[in-house]
């Protein structure tokens, strides 16, 4: 039988971490640290269940009831986001918690551009299609000339998803993106952009479908570049939306109540997750 963590406080939170670097990781916080420090896959992840915990807060003050999904299932899994939320306990919907591409900038060689007015108006030009030229072409005329004219688009911010999933076992995904029914909102973090965990939404079936299959997403969707000299912050348009009850309101087909494996385990309760035997 596992011990009873400590209850985290302002006043004990020292003695709280070192109880869980030594008894998970049977180390020092010293060398947990560095660890971090050393490997941003780990960080990675840390930040990808921090944004978990904080949308799962927001929707709580909004009204909402949620629960975490299981990440194993018994059987088919048949829902592939983080969370379940409901207004009225009885219709639940299935929100995704993702957080932005981290190396959208160094992908799309941003600082290889040349910022001059002239120069970037012949590159967005020459683009025939893709999500830069989408994005160009939604903003406003007045908003294009301030990017035109402050020579730092060699410096902008890409506010971009990154929806990669595995194509192999029961998922029926055909190319690897998910699929629009896995999920009906996904929640992304702004944090990687924007240093503050902050969230915009969307609906699956309200996001662009893959060209080369309709039932699935795609895997990059920009939904904003921020430019110094011309943007102060990120500026989203539809289907974003940092309204997350202006999108719920959208949603339809809520998930069969019956089929829900929600993960009823607390904080520190997840030391391990042991599958129920198939009825």
């Amino acid at each position: 039988m596992s011990e009873t963590p400590l209850k985290l406080s302002a006043s004990n939170w020292k003695v709280v971490f070192e109880q869980l670097c030594l008894k998970h990781f049977g180390t020092t916080p010293d060398e947990f640290i560095e660890v971090l420090q050393m490997s941003p896959n780990a960080r990675g992840y840390i930040l990808g269940s921090l944004s978990e915990m904080l949308l799962r807060r927001q929707l709580k003050q909004l009204g909402y009831s949620t629960h975490r999904i299981k990440e194993k299932w018994v059987g088919p899994k048949l829902h592939h986001g983080d969370l379940y939320v409901s207004h009225n306990e009885k219709d639940w919907f299935v929100v995704e918690s993702k957080g932005l591409k981290s190396n959208s900038e160094e992908w799309h060689n941003i600082e290889k551009i040349d910022p001059s007015r002239d120069a970037l108006k012949k590159w967005f030009d020459r683009k025939r299609s893709g999500e830069f030229k989408d994005w160009w072409e939604s903003i406003s005329a007045s908003r294009k000339e301030q990017i035109l004219n402050s020579g730092n688009f060699n410096q902008a911010k890409v506010l971009e998803t990154h929806f990669v999933s595995g194509t192999g076992g029961r998922s029926g995904r055909k190319i690897a993106t998910p699929r629009k029914l896995e999920f009906h909102i996904v929640a992304l973090d702004l944090f990687l952009r924007t240093g503050t965990h902050e969230f915009v939404f969307a609906s699956s079936e309200a996001l662009p479908s893959a060209e080369s299959h309709a039932e699935h997403l795609k895997q990059n969707y920009i939904l904003d570049i921020v430019v110094p000299g011309a943007d102060d912050a990120p500026i989203f348009s539809k289907p974003w939306s940092k309204d997350f009850n202006a999108v719920f309101k959208t949603l339809k087909n809520p998930i069969t109540q019956s089929e829900m494996q929600p993960d009823e385990r607390t904080a520190g309760g997840r030391e391990s997750e042991v599958l129920d035997k198939e009825s």
